[in-house]
């Protein structure tokens, strides 16, 4: 680590993990967050998973630099002082990474992120459509877990449940309307209702403990 600083590292596809991610930077202690964007503004694409310009943000230990990445090219933002590596993945020892899920496991991006990582100390959280089972959770974190080489140690893990775009909905409802629909499409729509207050305010404060009892070790 280099200090007391971290970097919080997330993909985001509908705004849920970014929720997360902020959630995460305000439960760290001020000062020591060294960086804060998008995975795939984190190895210099400098875009997010839904392809806007990443602004992605470096805030220093001295409060400094945290006016963001203006967009204006196409590399993620690091400001000075902010620790990168020479493949652009923040140096920090310990880093927080977020990601959405998609059929069961870490998106693309944040697998890709977490495959080169080595000698890290690793905080994982993610928000997943489908939710009210920790068990669920529990796998898509065993699965996310394999991407991650043995040399790096993960320190916590959180996951809850996050809305879905409307569209999801009307498919289900569409779905429902055909004489041969899935027999549990009832149920898909109740879980969607149900999700759409989440990531909410218990949710948040779930992940800011999680985070303090994982920093504290």
């Amino acid at each position: 680590m280099s200090g007391k600083g971290y970097s919080i590292v997330f993909s985001s596809r509908t705004g849920n993990t970014a929720e997360l991610a902020e959630a995460v930077r305000e439960a760290l202690p001020e000062g020591t967050c060294e960086y804060f964007g998008s995975v795939n503004g984190a190895v210099g694409s400098g875009f997010d998973s839904d392809r806007n310009r990443n602004r992605s943000e470096c805030s220093i230990a001295n409060g400094n630099n945290k006016s963001g990445f203006d967009g204006s090219d196409d590399r993620g933002y690091a400001g000075a002082g902010c620790g990168r590596t020479s493949s652009a993945i923040p140096a920090s020892e310990t880093l927080f990474v977020g990601f959405w899920t998609n059929q069961g496991v870490a998106d693309q991006a944040a697998q890709k992120l977490l495959e080169q990582l080595k000698g890290r100390k690793i905080f994982l959280f993610g928000t997943a459509g489908f939710g009210g089972s920790e068990a669920y959770f529990q796998t898509i974190l065993d699965k996310t877990k394999a991407c991650i080489d043995s040399g790096n140690t993960v320190i916590g893990t959180y996951m809850c449940q996050g809305k879905m775009p409307l569209s999801v909905r009307k498919r289900y409802v569409k779905m429902k309307e055909q004489p041969d629909c899935m027999p549990n499409i009832d149920a898909m729509i109740e879980n969607f209702d149900k999700a759409l207050s989440h990531p909410d305010a218990d949710d948040l404060v779930k992940l800011a403990e999680s985070v303090s009892e994982a920093i504290e070790q």
